[in-house]
């Protein structure tokens, strides 16, 4: 898109808003395990050790499958970067995005696994085990409040 000028517009982040937007993964992360120490704890007083140790479990998978997901997001954006510059890359550059897509689905046959495992013991409460899964959409949604609230108090 070009502005009455001819020239395109700057699309330039600047310098302050790429050190903040750099925090985005650690401070979803780190929210995603203190909401999952909060939240196993608030179970064990609430129902017991078997519902703190579910949640707990499922805590720490959402937070492992967050990292896998941000990894194969990275290595498939990586290859498609490359990609685009192959004509700049030596022949031997290139580097393939199937094990990226290969970790990306084997996180979904954990959570399957480790979910089966807990179904079939009725040691550790599988309704604990599938609240944890969502720890790190929790943390991913209370950063997007946080982006929010900071754009309009900016404003």
């Amino acid at each position: 898109m070009m502005n009455t000028e001819g020239h395109s517009p700057n699309t330039e982040i600047p310098a302050e808003e790429q050190h903040f937007l750099a925090g985005v993964e650690p401070r979803i992360l780190r929210t995603t395990l203190l909401l999952g120490i909060i939240g196993a704890a608030a179970f064990g007083l609430w129902r017991g050790m078997g519902w703190a140790t579910g949640f707990a479990i499922g805590a720490a998978l959402s937070a492992l499958s967050f990292q896998w997901m941000k990894s194969a997001v990275d290595a498939l954006a990586e290859s498609v970067i490359l990609a685009g510059s192959s004509d700049e890359l030596p022949r031997g550059d290139k580097r393939g995005s199937g094990g990226a897509v290969v970790r990306f689905v084997l996180r979904y046959a954990l959570i399957g696994i480790v979910g089966y495992v807990i179904f079939r013991s009725s040691v550790v409460s599988l309704v604990a085990f599938f609240a944890g899964l969502f720890v790190a959409i929790a943390a991913t949604l209370g950063e997007i409040g946080y982006q929010i609230y900071l754009s309009v108090r900016s404003k």
